[in-house]
C-alpha cells in the first residue's frame, strides 16, 4: 500500500519514566540534539530522561526537555521512512513540528521554548488555574457551561482543549472551573477528570505571559515549511505569511487537535507516528481516524517496530 505518514508531537503532561539509554548510545542523530540542547543551555536534559527525574514534570523545564526528545526522535527516525505527508504538534509539540519542517531554525526554537516555559510557569504562580477533562461529545453543552460559569463567578472557565470528538478539557480560574464542572454534571455529564497541571494553559489566565512571549515571536525569522505543518490553533496548514499570527494566538486560544485530526483524514495519511514522552496522540488519533498503522516512538524499541512495520508496508505496495 502508499503510506501516507504523519509525525505528531507530543505536547506537556505525559507521563515521566525513565527512558532506555540505548538509543542514545547507538544513534548519532538522537545524541546530537541533546548535546546541542546542552551547549545552549548547560542543562543535561537528556540524563533527566534517562532518570525519569520529576524535575520533568516542572513547566519551565518539561517544555525545552521534550522538545529536544521529540526533535531527537524526529532527527533519528525520519531518513529511515518516507517523506512525511504532514506534521502535527500539540501545544509546545507544535514548534517540534515547525522545527522538524524547517520553518524555525532549531536553535531559535530551541530558545523560544525555554523563554516560553519560563513565562508559562511564571503565568501559572501569578494566575492560578485549574484544568479538567470533560468526556462527552456535546461541545455546545460544553462552551455553554463554561459561560454560565464564567457568569456566575465573574471569572473565566472557557475550553482550552479540543482533543478529540469525546474529549474536550476546559480550564482556567479554579473557582470557574469548579462551577462549570457541577453545571456540567447536573447537565448529566458523568466523567470529568480533574487534569494535574501546574495552570491554566490555553486561557486568558496566561495573556501575562503571551504579551511577552509575543515580542520574541515578532523577531523570528520563519521560513516556509518543507512539510505541511498543520496549526493547533486554525486546524489548517501554516503558511509563511500567518506563522507568526497564529503562534501568537496558541498560548491563550483553545488547542483544536481534532480539527488537526480531520485535517490529516483529508489528506488521505494512512499512518501517523508520535515522537516524544507519551501515546496520548496516538490515543486520540486512534478514537477518531481509521488508518493502517499507529505509532508511539518514545524508546529504541518503538523506533525500530515503527521503522520495520512501515519498511515492510511499503515493500508490500
Amino acid at each position: 500500500m502508499l503510506i501516507k505518514l504523519a509525525y505528531l508531537f507530543s505536547g506537556q503532561g505525559g507521563k515521566i519514566q525513565p527512558i532506555d539509554p540505548q538509543i542514545y548510545q547507538d544513534n548519532i542523530d538522537f545524541r546530537h540534539v541533546f548535546q546541542r540542547a546542552f551547549i545552549e543551555s548547560g542543562t543535561d536534559y537528556w540524563q533527566m530522561w534517562q532518570d525519569g527525574d520529576q524535575r520533568l514534570s516542572e513547566t519551565k523545564i518539561a517544555q525545552p526537555a521534550i522538545f529536544a526528545l521529540s526533535t531527537a526522535f524526529y532527527q533519528a527516525i525520519n531518513k529511515q521512512l518516507p517523506k512525511a505527508a504532514a506534521l502535527v504538534g500539540l501545544s509546545l509539540g507544535e514548534y517540534s513540528a515547525l522545527t522538524a519542517g524547517q520553518s524555525i531554525d532549531w536553535d531559535i526554537a530551541f530558545k523560544l521554548i525555554s523563554n516560553r516555559g519560563e513565562l508559562m510557569q511564571d503565568a501559572s504562580e501569578k494566575f492560578p488555574g485549574s484544568m479538567a477533562a470533560v468526556m462527552s461529545s456535546d461541545i455546545d453543552l460544553i462552551e455553554k457551561s463554561c459561560r454560565k460559569a464564567s457568569e456566575s463567578t465573574g471569572l473565566k472557565a472557557v475550553p482550552a482543549n479540543y482533543n478529540f470528538p469525546k474529549q474536550t478539557v476546559i480550564g482556567g480560574d479554579r473557582r470557574a472551573v469548579s462551577k462549570a464542572v457541577e453545571i456540567l454534571k447536573d447537565a448529566g455529564v458523568s466523567r470529568i477528570v480533574p487534569l494535574a497541571v501546574s495552570g491554566a494553559f490555553h486561557t486568558p489566565l496566561m495573556e501575562w505571559a503571551n504579551q511577552t512571549f509575543v515580542k520574541k515571536l515578532s523577531q523570528v525569522p520563519f521560513q516556509q515549511s518543507t512539510v505541511p505543518v498543520i496549526s493547533n490553533t486554525s486546524g489548517r496548514t501554516f503558511e509563511l505569511d500567518n506563522m507568526q499570527e497564529l503562534l501568537s494566538r496558541q498560548m491563550i486560544q483553545a488547542t483544536r487537535f481534532t480539527d488537526c485530526l480531520s485535517r490529516l483524514n483529508e489528506m488521505g495519511v494512512t499512518d501517523v507516528i508520535e515522537l516524544g514522552p507519551g501515546h496520548s496522540l496516538v490515543s486520540f488519533a486512534k478514537k477518531t481516524l481509521k488508518l493502517h498503522g499507529y505509532y508511539a516512538v518514545n524508546d529504541l524499541d518503538s523506533l525500530n517496530k515503527a521503522v520495520y512495520e512501515l519498511s515492510a508496508s511499503r515493500e508490500d505496495s
